[in-house]
């Protein structure tokens, strides 16, 4: 048995982290990193539905999962249920600067 079939398959949270880390250098999402920090200045906070009314569609789906996943920002504590239909409002983060 080879070591690659003794690895166990990889866990939802790994595959998430490694789509994050996969998409984190892109175009993108330093342009939505950008915005995010504009919003912040502005407002005091952001969520990633505010992102979505300003960006283009991104290359890929995880995109959005590593606007966030940045020194420059920390969460809140607070959520609020996102306006987008296709979110089913659920409930989404709200980020500030990082002091």
């Amino acid at each position: 048995m080879t070591v690659a079939e003794r690895q166990l398959p990889l866990t939802g949270l790994e595959l998430k982290a490694q789509g994050i880390a996969s998409v984190s250098r892109h175009r993108w999402v330093d342009d939505a990193r950008i915005a995010a920090v504009g919003f912040c200045r502005v407002y005091g906070e952001v969520s990633s539905d505010d992102l979505h009314d300003v960006m283009d569609i991104p290359p890929h789906d995880n995109c959005y999962g590593a606007i966030f996943k940045d020194k420059r920002f920390r969460w809140t504590g607070e959520y609020v249920k996102s306006n987008r239909p296709e979110a089913h409002g659920r409930e989404i983060r709200v980020w500030t600067l990082a002091k």
